[in-house]
């Protein structure tokens, strides 16, 4: 059974909400793009790739940005209500507008008509990431609490996965009057109600938490002391410093932001081919029932991560962090190499042991590292007397914006060197679809080998967290 966060049901009710526009804002675009923009109109993959994701890498470069103008509100009035708000019904609106492109334009007028909304809508969405989670690290008072409010925030945004690939199956529907009127209507449907009113939702709940009442009594602590002048020689402030001023805490950071690379980046890159090989190689080409076994995949994933969140969470708060860490790695590992004997023609109905092998690595990508992220948040306010959760939130949130673009621009540029030809349809060549088998299994398989080193490289156990940051308290 899932443990509840001891937080009010208010709070409970916007991080749920929360989470769950968070997860149709940053994945019903890809998984919405690909069939209709791609297979459906023809556009070439590398070229929708770098439209989707130019303006996610600009949003990237305004996220720290976003953390300190949220952590400066949040100070000031005590809650993020305003930018929860402006963020998500900006968010909502802006998604809905990109599928209203004119589906006989020019490839050029459609790329160019995406790249503009998707522009607007990444930065109105960095605003909604930063501030959603920036809440959830605000309800976290101790290391069991931070990973059962993350667990809980992890569990309703997984609710999605039970939807968001069926959408564009959805906009496929007879009732629509034919797929280019349907996806303008799903897109509505996800934008307006997904988006704008599940954000809505979390802004009203929103109310000052505890956790913000105590920054603002820890920003009023004195920091530790360092040198005036070596500040003025580095040319940065305290605040700066504190950050960065304990090498096992900077190195601690470092390896957690990349396991989320490797995660959201690198091992994505090669997962997207599941996808193709569904379409392409076990179904023959048959776009329609090649998304109807992707959205089995999908929705037995999710429903394996809902099962995973409460035990892998009990493993997190019993074994520590890193054990469960290494655990979930092996099991990733066992689930990649699995991959070339499940994606073949007349085993579809092995997809669930996939979805079964992969749902644990989402613990340790949504439960078990922003934990983690937490317990260091927690521990440099302790050091330094400044909140900046909104600062650590967007550090986070930055890498994760790099990851998907390169698994964007990676995707399709590896789809280029495979071989794939979006014209070709069913006529894939051999070769292509054996690179595109070798790419699905052997990337994961050797990038969760990287992870369990770097995991092994951790320099802060959970008792050393502990003891930290209880020392620091008594001092």
């Amino acid at each position: 059974m899932l443990p509840l966060p001891d937080i009010s049901r208010q709070h409970k009710v916007a991080l749920g909400f929360g989470f769950l526009a968070l997860f149709f804002a940053n994945n019903s675009l890809s998984a919405m793009a690909v069939p209709y923009f791609q297979m459906t109109l023809g556009l070439d993959p590398f070229w929708l790739s770098l439209v989707i994701a130019a303006p996610i890498m600009c949003a990237a470069f305004i996220s720290q940005v976003v953390g300190r103008v949220s952590d400066r509100l949040n100070t000031k009035h005590g809650n993020r209500r305003f930018l929860l708000l402006v963020s998500g019904i900006s968010s909502g609106v802006l998604f809905s507008a990109i599928w209203q492109v004119p589906s006989d334009a020019s490839q050029i007028a459609i790329l160019a008509y995406v790249l503009t909304f998707n522009f607007l809508f990444s930065v109105a969405l960095t605003f909604l990431t930063i501030n959603v989670k920036s809440l959830a690290f605000d309800l976290s008072r101790n290391e069991t609490q931070r990973v059962n409010v993350m667990a809980f925030g992890s569990f309703f945004e997984r609710l999605g996965t039970f939807a968001y690939f069926w959408l564009f199956p959805l906009a496929q529907l007879s009732l629509w009057g034919g797929v280019y009127i349907g996806i303008q209507y799903v897109g509505w449907i996800v934008g307006i109600v997904l988006i704008g009113l599940f954000s809505i939702v979390t802004a009203w709940c929103s109310a000052t938490v505890q956790r913000n009442t105590e920054s603002r009594t820890d920003s009023r602590q004195k920091p530790v002391n360092v040198n005036p002048i070596v500040l003025r020689n580095r040319g940065q402030t305290p605040h700066d410093v504190a950050l960065v001023r304990d090498p096992k805490m900077k190195l601690a950071l470092y390896l957690l932001l990349g396991l989320t690379l490797i995660k959201f980046g690198a091992i994505s890159i090669f997962t997207s081919f599941d996808y193709y090989l569904l379409v392409y190689f076990v179904k023959h080409g048959d776009i329609a029932t090649g998304a109807y076994w992707k959205g089995i995949l999908s929705s037995a994933f999710a429903l394996f991560t809902l099962i995973m969140i409460p035990i892998f969470s009990h493993l997190t708060l019993k074994l520590g962090k890193l054990k469960t860490l290494s655990i979930i790695y092996w099991l990733t590992a066992l689930g990649a190499l699995l991959k070339w004997f499940i994606y073949q023609p007349g085993f579809e109905w092995m997809v669930v042991i996939d979805a079964l092998l992969g749902a644990p690595s989402w613990v340790a990508i949504s439960v078990v590292i922003p934990s983690m992220l937490a317990d260091l948040c927690a521990y440099e306010r302790r050091l330094s007397g400044h909140n900046k959760v909104g600062y650590f939130v967007s550090i986070q949130n930055k890498v994760i914006n790099f990851a998907l673009v390169s698994t964007m621009i990676g995707a399709g540029m590896l789809l280029n060197i495979v071989g794939f030809d979006a014209n070709a349809g069913s006529e894939q060549s051999a070769s292509s679809i054996f690179w595109m088998r070798v790419c699905l299994a052997g990337g994961p398989l050797i990038l969760c080998f990287v992870s369990l080193f770097l995991v092994k490289m951790y320099p802060l156990s959970d008792q050393q967290m502990a003891l930290n940051e209880n020392a620091l308290v008594q001092t």
